[in-house]
């Protein structure tokens, strides 16, 4: 049965200058979300200057994606969509740890399994950002998670936490 990553039941729209992208603490079982008033709760923030129309599609808790052994399988927390273009989404929220290379597997997967079900040739640019309210940025000791990231999809990874729309 086809997976559709792009599932508008799965949808939060915002067209605002600025607005947060939201996950529930772990172990969360609702998907993640757009949000607009609530800033504390933003685990990203995305910068949105030309105020299009941006959609999240959460993936997961939204869009199941099963293993051969019929298991669910890991997957990223989202992907915004605008215009002809994808930014897929993984929302951290942690001090330490291997956040980055957590969040670089589950983007690898998802995507990996995005082209296997969408034509991805209609899109004209597709990134990837794990972002941690706790840690905005990754620091340069994380270029071997980017390089495997790279290898593993064709894309570039950014570890950071404000995304911009342009």
């Amino acid at each position: 049965m086809p997976i559709n990553f792009l599932d508008p039941n799965c949808a939060t729209n915002s067209s605002n200058i600025k607005f947060g992208i939201c996950d529930d603490p772990p172990p969360a079982t609702s998907p993640a979300y757009i949000d607009i008033n609530n800033v504390p709760n933003w685990i990203a923030i995305v910068n949105n200057p030309s105020q299009e129309n941006v959609k999240f599609y959460a993936i997961d808790n939204c869009v199941i994606v099963l293993r051969t052994d019929g298991s669910i399988e890991s997957r990223c927390d989202g992907v915004l969509n605008y215009s002809t273009k994808l930014i897929f989404v993984e929302l951290k929220s942690r001090q330490s740890g291997q956040w980055l290379k957590k969040g670089r597997e589950q983007l690898t997967i998802t995507i990996n399994n995005f082209i296997a079900e969408h034509d991805i040739t209609v899109f004209t640019n597709i990134e990837a950002y794990v972002s941690n309210n706790l840690k905005p940025l990754a620091h340069s000791g994380q270029a071997g998670n980017i390089l495997q990231f790279y290898r593993d999809t064709g894309f570039i990874l950014r570890g950071k936490r404000i995304i911009d729309i342009i």
